[in-house]
């Protein structure tokens, strides 16, 4: 280790000698010095061993540590440092030598005169009874693991102990227990290290006299030191000394970030309304500061909202921060660029200055997008009060005040940005601060804070494998006689030129900054090439990239190519055997399967860069790094930090806690390594197939620290390509030479007039382009768009399900004599309108609603009509009911009353269709529409005949029209299909305009509804898929996957819930044959969706077309029954989740029926990182929590087992997880894991002893109630199941219990998230003293059964037999009852904002928290990060139909210190 890497965190004074010096060991006993060492100068009581310096330095050592001068004449060539003290010096350094141990495990010291021993053997007992696996260390010795080792001293020297700590953690404790003397906390012997848990036996006077303690006043000071460095103490009360013991660790009293804001706004603007607080990488804002009970928001692991976002963006533009605001007062207009992303606004920038967009523009572009991606995803439904103070320091921008005002339409009067705005925090802990303390105290209590929290793991040692080159390409610089072939890469970041020999040969390569502007790097390195080489011939040239279209066809190259296949094919040449590429570039990474050199499969990242080259490049300019230094700092390393996975932007928290915890900058740049490479392998490689023969490409492997983080999780079967830093451009000049052949280059350069673009289409794309445009006409039949002043105006948003029911709509309106108004397609104003007025991030379809709606309000229409659909039978279909996702239930009504379109004189029309109960149903949503509209039944009767007619027309039209077009088809031809909901087919914006791009190559397309979807059964393979679209997706997808011509290209929706599963099971029913997959969001530039489809459709070019059989039937498809058991086998081990409380009653309950049950695993970072390396999009937390668990528990058992995996009835994505499970397993061919997988609606119907049943339930509940000290004890006087009168007994005698002094805190939520997926919130809080009271689990399942009523009806009575007991159980238990007092009140509750909903059990979440609001302080809801139901539950107003403040807790086990500062934030309040 390197002296430099020893010292961190040791004040010292660099003497002589270099800090590269090699420490290979650490002593302080001269006797001992060797080369190599490094040798500690201690001045003890008896001797000063700096005397010895001379004599270490004659034996060769390679440093000192001094703590007063010495000579240094008789110490030539060793390194000498001085400190202020070598004994503490010593032991923060033996700490690094060690990879600081101590912060890997649970620490416990105990400290007295007396009963340290007894006590230490007696909490290792404790300790280990209950599973911890515990090292010890005190008088008796050192004992771990069942060894044992003699110690000279209770508290051993700090190296020893160091070194002891290493051993415990190395033979896998958990819990370090130790004796601490107060000669070990004087002597500094466990400096640094800080204890969970510091406890206190007794003081009497002991260890006083020369070379101890001077005075008993002394040793008792000491003795308290070690309350100084722990989380919590346990103290002996009854000890006299205990008080003055106490009394030396003073408390510095901390203020959360939201009160603090509001301490300073009130100070400076008294009469606030709301604040707007926007800082680096904080978004806050808070409103109703007149009112005792204000609220707030703040931005959770996204940075969309932050100043970072101008930070970064700032550097894309090549301009300084500090000159953002005087660019923008230049803007003359302000395009559409995407607010959501920090790093994916730098693909719009890069398009759009391509069109010539000016950089002010595109500056006030970003203020926009970003205000308004503020106001939808932390504003929501937050009243705006006003005057609005603007704080933080992004306040210094004046494009972001100017875009506050136009998108909060604020005057200049009400939106006030003070003088001091930029430190209304920092005054705000002020005028709050308490108490009187010294800067020693101060400096003390910071010295303390740094080693407070032990959060950050350690990962393994990064290591590059011998062998492994990282030079520049290796170029002859001669160019050959025949001339030379031109590869040229424009990226967003750099642009690369390369000149290529005809034998593949590397004559030159150049690399270039794009700096917004492909032409002229361009031009800039031809001219280089001209200026170095002189003229040359050109025999071939290649264009690759994002720019590759303009530029080609300015310059006339002879290939065009899609990145993907260029660096497949540069790949391919340096290593035949290739099968995968893995390349990551500036802010694109890519993924790619080859075989026989032609590409089979790819991949690129999503709307995240957290696996990009963007991702490093921020960090290390934030950590101060050098680009070039980042690598070879992150090698250094010996305890790679574990960071997560996280945002580019937001993993600055995750950094900043390690750098708090003490962690080395060489350990976190290595944990960055780490982080970038499991982000790229789960966030882009997912669960496709890796080979044996993997080549790295892309400019980040110059990183040495990237490419060994490759290596750790691959070995030897990764080589990093001879050309890495150029493989596009590389690869295009190959492409070019094939293409080429033996003519003549079709170069002309800059130099001659730009050729003009061949806007010319061939008869046969035009016909296919008209062929697929028919279908949008035959929609459109019969609808006029006029409006005659005499009527009322029914105004109809051009979204979701308008697609499918249009024709109904206006013949019905028509033909009562209403005109008839459809918003235009989705424009660039729609979407301005929808990112304006949105109040919460949803899916995209969702989201374009608002700004259709508002395009309708602004039309001055009388009417809105917009199904909410709840229910949409799938013709085949055998489900229960077949479910609109969660937003087509409630979109309608929600976002009508966001827009608040009432006040504005325009009634919403929003019959419930419940489409699984026939046309009657409809017939009978539509009539009801009557009373609305003051028209009789009968005339609307007649109407709806009309508008039943049109709707059969055009489906029937359709889909002859899909017939006609298959029978057409000759044996050469391949038809892409487009795989999405209807609404994504026919919208331009949804459809990010890829059928034009597919049929402008020549291919032809046709859609999902063309094909006989509808007459298929697949209900024998996906029983539970109770989605219309998913059963009409998978359909087409069976059909494509039969048809050897056929080819699927998939659109899917960002934030869409049941695309997530989905996606999954489309992947298993394409198998082996390729498809394209796209996810769609709501950024402006499409050169990524271009790459894609390019390289798509060359790799189907390699696939030869396949003649059909004379009998071809394209409906006889292959049906792989798949019926997931209802009920456990008995003698094969069942796998239960952990669930908390509740799991050991279901075990007992799975007992006496005979299984074989055990708990799964709780989850770790591992088990998860397993279940997300399986994952495609954003899977809600449990998804991967529970399928890692599976798969753990697989790597250590190959034998027969089952999971417990309950499904659902819908329509939330929580109900698919057991079919996608399984389709995993099936894949990664783990046919001895079955599942069980009972339907939780039919449970009173199907469980065996359902009262044993629900007493498991309640025993978890009851559990819960009691205060967390008492729960052992109750638990321990059950039977393994207990029985009622036990269950009763114990909620008598927790209701006889006194509550805590404490806040009542509700927590209402998923069922793993309120027990297993918290990251210890709850446990946490009552720990602190609150009492929290969880919705109980029996309750939730009991209204779930009840909602479903229709098919638990002979089990009614059971189901009252059991309110009874629930409302028994709630008046024994009292205070302490999270039981309704009476449950029928839930559904009152949840039938005035969800009636009609299905899904996450919404209706009862819904409910309970506003039951619990009205006898609590506060109400926490608790759901997966991304959940649909979680962001309905908002959309309906939970938050104002609370009666106690609410706080949503957004889950994906990333919890940490600024989620814990958001909550602590809005418990002060409570």
């Amino acid at each position: 280790m390197k002296l430099e890497q020893l010292m961190e965190g040791v004040p010292f004074t660099l003497v002589q000698g270099s800090l590269d010096t090699e420490i290979a060991d650490i002593i302080y006993d001269s006797r001992k010095a060797a080369p190599g060492l490094l040798f500690v100068c201690i001045v003890g009581t008896q001797r000063d061993s700096h005397t010895f310096a001379a004599d270490c330095a004659a034996k060769g050592v390679s440093a000192l540590v001094i703590q007063h001068d010495i000579d240094l004449s008789t110490l030539p060539g060793v390194t000498v440092v001085k400190v202020e003290n070598s004994r503490y010096a010593m032991a923060l350094m033996s700490a690094n030598l060690f990879g600081n141990p101590a912060r890997q495990m649970t620490m416990i010291g105990v400290t007295g005169t007396k009963g340290k021993t007894t006590t230490t053997h007696m909490i290792k007992s404790v300790l280990e009874a209950a599973g911890r696996k515990v090292g010890m260390i005190g008088t008796n010795g050192i004992y771990y693991m069942g060894r044992h080792k003699d110690t000279a001293n209770t508290t051993p020297e700090s190296y020893e102990l160091q070194k002891t700590f290493r051993e415990f953690l190395d033979a896998g404790c958990d819990t370090a227990l130790m004796e601490v003397s107060s000669q070990g906390l004087m002597m500094d012997r466990v400096a640094g290290v800080h204890y969970d848990v510091g406890v206190f036996t007794n003081l009497s006077p002991d260890h006083i006299g020369p070379g101890e303690h001077k005075t008993f006043e002394e040793y008792r000071s000491w003795k308290g030191q070690l309350f100084k460095r722990c989380d919590v103490g346990v103290v002996n009360i009854d000890d006299e000394n205990t008080e003055a013991l106490l009394e030396q660790a003073p408390d510095i009293p901390s203020f959360g970030d939201i009160p603090a804001v509001v301490e300073g706004v009130r100070q400076i603007v008294p009469q606030a309304g709301s604040v707007i607080e926007i800082g680096s990488q904080g978004a806050r804002f808070i409103t109703d500061l007149q009112s005792r009970a204000l609220q707030f928001s703040v931005n959770e692991h996204c940075a969309g909202g932050t100043g970072s976002f101008f930070e970064d963006q700032m550097s894309r533009v090549g301009c300084k921060l500090e000159d953002y605001s005087s660019l923008v007062e230049q803007a003359q207009s302000v395009p559409r660029l995407s607010g959501r992303c920090a790093v994916f606004a730098k693909t719009d920038i890069i398009h759009r200055q391509q069109e010539g967009v000016s950089t002010p523009d595109i500056l006030l572009g970003l203020c926009y997008a970003m205000i308004r991606n503020y106001k939808a995803t932390i504003v929501r439904r937050l009243p705006v009060c006003k005057p609005v103070v603007f704080c933080g320091g992004v306040t210094c921008n004046a494009g972001v005040i100017r875009a506050i005002r136009d998108v909060f339409g604020l005057s200049e009067e009400e939106l006030i940005v003070p003088e001091f705005a930029r430190y209304e925090a920092a005054l705000g802990a002020a005028l709050k601060a308490s108490g009187s303390f010294t800067l020693r105290q101060l400096n003390d209590s910071l010295d303390r804070t740094l080693t407070t929290h032990h959060t950050v793991g350690t990962l393994p040692k990064l290591e590059l494998r011998p062998g492994t080159s990282l030079a520049e390409p290796n170029a002859t610089e001669i160019i050959p006689e025949s001339g030379c072939a031109l590869g040229i890469d424009i990226g967003s970041t750099s642009t690369d030129l390369v000149l290529v020999g005809a034998d593949g040969e590397l004559v030159d390569f150049q690399y270039l900054r794009t700096a917004g502007d492909p032409e002229g790097a361009v031009r800039k390195g031809l001219a280089s090439i001209r200026q170095r080489f002189g003229d040359i011939r050109f025999t071939a040239v290649g264009v690759t990239g994002s720019g590759r279209e303009r530029v080609g066809k300015r310059i006339g190259a002879d290939a065009v190519r899609d990145e993907i296949t260029a660096q497949a094919k540069g790949a391919a040449h340096w290593v035949p055997e290739v099968d995968t590429v893995f390349e990551i570039g500036g802010q694109d990474s890519k993924y790619i399967s080859i075989q026989n050199g032609e590409v089979v499969d790819f991949q690129m990242n999503k709307i995240c860069a957290a696996g990009t080259g963007s991702f490093v490049e921020e960090q290390a300019a934030r950590m101060g790094i050098p680009l070039a230094e980042f690598g070879t700092l992150a090698l250094s390393s010996e305890h790679p930090a574990s960071l997560g996975e996280r945002c580019t932007v937001f993993i600055e928290t995750a950094i900043a806690s390690a750098s708090a915890e003490g962690i080395s900058r060489a350990d976190i740049a290595a944990g960055l390594c780490h982080s970038i490479v499991q982000n790229y392998l789960h966030k882009v490689v997912g669960s496709k197939p890796v080979g044996q023969h993997i080549v790295l490409q892309g400019g980040v492997d110059y990183n040495p620290g990237i490419v060994a983080a490759f290596q750790s999780a691959y070995g030897d079967r990764v080589q990093v390509s001879p050309v890495f830093s150029i493989s596009g451009a590389y690869g295009v000049a190959l492409l070019a030479q094939e293409a080429v052949g033996d003519a003549p280059s079709q170069f002309v350069g800059f130099d001659s007039p730009a050729q003009a673009a061949d806007d010319s289409r061939s008869a046969e794309i035009q016909k296919n382009i008209d062929f697929y445009k028919q279908a949008d006409k035959l929609l459109l039949e019969g609808y006029t768009g006029k409006r005659d002043p005499r009527k009322k105006t029914v105004g109809v948003p051009f979204a979701l399900m308008i697609h499918k029911f249009f024709p109904m709509a206006n013949a019905f309106f028509t033909s009562l004599g209403f005109n008839v108004v459809l918003t235009d397609p989705t424009s660039e104003e729609t979407i301005r309108l929808a990112q304006q007025t949105a109040q919460g991030e949803t899916c995209y379809p969702v989201k374009l609603i608002y700004g259709h709606m508002q395009q309708l309000i602004d039309q001055k229409v009388d009417y809105i009509f917009l199904p909410t659909i709840h229910t949409m039978k799938h013709e085949k279909s055998r489900v229960k009911h077949n479910y609109g996702c969660v937003y087509m239930q409630t979109a309608a009504a929600s976002i009508a009353k966001a827009l608040d379109i009432e006040s504005k004189g325009i009634t919403l029309l929003s019959p419930v269709f419940d489409l699984d109960f026939g046309q009657e149903a409809m017939a009978s949503a539509m009539l009801g529409l009557s009373k609305i509209l003051g028209i009789p039944k009968p005339f609307c009767a007649k109407a709806l005949l009309s508008g039943a007619m049109a709707v059969r027309r055009h489906t029937a039209a359709v889909e002859k029209q899909g017939k006609a077009l298959l029978a057409t088809l000759r044996p050469d031809n391949k038809v892409l299909v487009l795989i999405t909901r209807n609404y994504g087919v026919s919208d331009p914006i949804l459809n990010m305009g890829i059928p034009e791009l597919l049929l402008e190559r020549g291919y032809k397309v046709i859609t999902l509804s063309h094909l006989p979807g509808h007459a298929l059964d697949i209900s024998d393979e996906y029983d539970n898929l109770y989605y219309p679209f998913g059963q009409h997706i998978l359909s087409g997808a069976k059909l494509i996957a039969h048809h050897p011509n056929l080819y699927a290209v998939y659109l899917t929706n960002h934030g869409c819930g049941p695309d997530t599963m989905l996606s999954h099971l489309f992947k298993q029913e394409m198998g082996d044959k390729p498809y394209l997959q796209i996810e769609v969001d709501e950024h402006f530039s499409n050169v990524g969706v271009i790459t894609r489809i390019e390289a798509f459709l060359n790799s189907l070019q390699h696939r030869p077309a396949v003649a059909l059989p004379i009998d071809f039937n394209i409906e006889q498809v292959d049906i792989h029954p798949c019926r997931l058991a209802q009920t456990p086998s008995p003698n094969v081990p069942l796998y239960l989740p952990a669930m908390g409380a509740y799991t050991p009653y279901l075990a007992a309950y799975f007992k006496q029926q005979g299984a074989d049950p055990y708990e799964l695993q709780h989850l770790t970072d591992d088990i998860l990182s397993l279940g997300r390396a399986e994952t495609s999009a954003k899977e809600y937390l449990p998804f991967p929590a529970l399928l890692g668990s599976i798969l753990a528990e697989r790597k250590n058992d190959q034998t027969h087992a089952q999971f417990l995996i309950p499904q659902t009835q819908g329509a939330e994505a929580d109900g698919q997880y057991a079919r996608v499970i399984r389709a995993v397993l099936d894949r990664r061919k783990e046919l001895n894991a079955q599942l069980v997988s009972p339907m939780l609606e039919t449970l009173p119907e199907m469980a065996q002893n359902r009262d044993a049943l629900f007493r498991a339930l309640l025993a978890g509940d009851i559990l819960y109630a009691a205060p967390a000290d008492k729960r052992a004890d109750i638990s321990a006087q059950w039977d393994a199941l207990p029985g009622w009168e036990q269950l009763h007994a114990a909620a008598r005698e927790i209701g006889a219990l006194p509550t805590t002094k404490g806040r009542r805190i509700a927590a209402v939520g998923t069922p793993l998230c309120l027990t297993e997926l918290d990251s210890g919130v709850l446990a946490a809080l009552e720990a602190e003293g609150e009492q929290v009271l969880r919705a109980p689990l029996s309750e939730a399942l009991w209204f779930l059964w009840k909602d479903n009523l229709d098919e638990n009806k002979p089990s009614a009575g059971w189901l009252d037999q059991m309110q009874r007991q629930m409302q028994t159980l709630g008046n024994e238990l009292g205070a302490h009852s999270a039981f309704a007092e009476d449950a029928e009140t839930l559904f009152l509750i949840a039938d005035s904002a969800l009636p009609n909903f299905s899904g996450g059990n919404g209706r009862y979440r819904y409910a309970k928290a506003v039951e619990l609001s009205g006898r609590t302080n506060a109400v926490l809801t608790l759901a997966p990060r991304y959940e649909n139901t979680a962001m309905i539950l908002d959309m309906r107003g939970l938050h104002d139909a609370c009666s106690a403040p609410l706080f949503q807790l957004s889950l994906d086990n990333d919890w940490d210190e600024t989620a814990w500062s958001r909550l602590r934030s809005f418990l002060y309040y409570c």
